[in-house]
């Protein structure tokens, strides 16, 4: 099971800077499901900012059927509706704690 080290008390969730925020991820090529710029995504950064820091699954991680890799993005969705995210049914865990 995957638990990138929180089974060793490392938080699950992670803020950090990337310069290749759409790397593969376990060889997979990402898929672009939503696609936000100018001021409306200077807006849109503060209060994902802001989320980050009271996401209450933070410190865990389950694959199935969450809090997982799918259950964040989903949850920031629910929590900021002018982002309009809508994850594809694929997005396994994106319904957790619906």
């Amino acid at each position: 099971m995957v638990e990138w080290g929180v089974d060793q008390g490392l938080p699950a969730l992670t803020e950090y800077t990337t310069k290749t925020p759409d790397r593969y991820w376990d060889g997979a090529k990402p898929e672009k499901i939503l696609f936000i710029e100018g001021d409306r995504a200077a807006s849109l950064i503060v209060q994902i900012q802001a989320a980050v820091k009271v996401y209450p699954d933070a410190n865990e991680y389950t694959v199935f059927p969450g809090p997982n890799s799918n259950t964040f993005p989903a949850w920031l969705g629910k929590q900021i509706p002018e982002l309009a995210l809508k994850l594809p049914f694929r997005a396994i865990g994106s319904g957790f704690a619906d």
